[in-house]
């Protein structure tokens, strides 16, 4: 940006601890941050690599934000790639148009680059900046929904499948991961092991609640305030829209909220049938480097199964 030389961007400064980066995030998003969401989403180590904060500042003002967590994404030839995902990436309202987001999403791909990802994800809504910025850099994407209540249909007839509490093994990934494995093939979040799966799905910032669901389908429910998050799903494709409207109807029961997020066409049209709300958007890839251009634009044609779990 010609003539803005106060701005700089800090990889991980001291000084930005949780109190002081969740205050910052509300005062961007509107919606309230914790210092828990904030440690679990910025500052949490998966896989034994912390995540990278890239802070903008001005002078000694910060301005925006964005984060970088490295994760593993397996595509259907089995190949395992590193890739950065981009996270709560923001700019307070007062500083918006003077070209800082775009300044610092170049920023997080050249430290993407650095770190040797294949690619930077980014989760979008269709009417969200980071998306419009990524396109702008020449990214793909993969379209996904974000479900959500108020209301599930009540015109199909019968019971819900039961669900009842469940307690988790490492069979549940390994079920999950096999099935991705198997015509159809799909691409989604690679987890080594099982203590890799539970760091990302059950060690959230609050309460999960493993499920069983009817007979095959087992779930994970984060409860994040007065909604009900469908964290991760997982059984029989057959009995899968079966389980999304258990599980929907068991929020609505109980006076709470739902919310789910997928990649899945057939959970948006399960979505539509329940009377759900389907907001669209998308898993937008970018290459950080040319060598991984063609690998990454093939990803757009690929079956997805990522969830709300598996995102951040």
């Amino acid at each position: 940006m010609s003539g803005d030389t106060e701005l700089r961007i800090l990889l991980d400064p001291p000084g930005m601890d949780a109190d002081i980066g969740a205050r910052f995030l509300t005062r961007c998003f509107g919606t309230r941050w914790t210092a828990a969401m904030y440690r679990w989403y910025l500052q949490r180590s998966f896989g034994g690599e912390a995540p990278e904060r890239l802070i903008m500042v001005d002078g000694g003002r910060v301005v925006a934000v964005i984060a970088l967590v490295f994760r593993l994404l397996r595509t259907p030839d089995d190949t395992v790639h590193r890739v950065s995902v981009l996270v709560a990436g923001a700019t307070l309202p007062g500083e918006r148009g003077r070209g800082c987001y775009a300044r610092i999403l170049q920023a997080a791909l050249a430290r993407s680059a650095l770190r040797g990802c294949t690619a930077a994800l980014g989760f979008v809504t269709a009417d969200n900046a980071t998306g419009r910025g990524l396109l702008r850099l020449g990214a793909v994407g993969v379209a996904s929904a974000y479900i959500a209540s108020p209301g599930v249909a009540r015109t199909h007839a019968g019971a819900p499948l039961r669900l009842w509490g469940a307690m988790t093994t490492d069979r549940w990934p390994a079920r999950a991961s096999a099935r991705l494995a198997s015509p159809p093939l799909q691409a989604g979040f690679h987890y080594p092991d099982f203590s890799a799966w539970a760091s990302q799905m059950l060690d959230r910032p609050h309460h999960v609640q493993p499920l069983r669901v009817g007979t095959t389908c087992r779930a994970l429910v984060e409860s994040v305030e007065e909604t009900d998050r469908l964290q991760w799903l997982d059984g029989d494709p057959r009995e899968r829209a079966a389980a999304i409207r258990a599980l929907a109807a068991h929020a609505h029961h109980r006076r709470r909220q739902f919310f789910m997020y997928s990649t899945r066409c057939e959970d948006l049209a399960t979505a539509h049938r329940l009377g759900l709300l389907a907001r669209p958007g998308c898993m937008m890839m970018v290459a950080p480097e040319a060598r991984h251009e063609a690998t990454v634009r093939n990803w757009a044609a690929l079956s997805c199964d990522v969830q709300s779990g598996d995102r951040m």
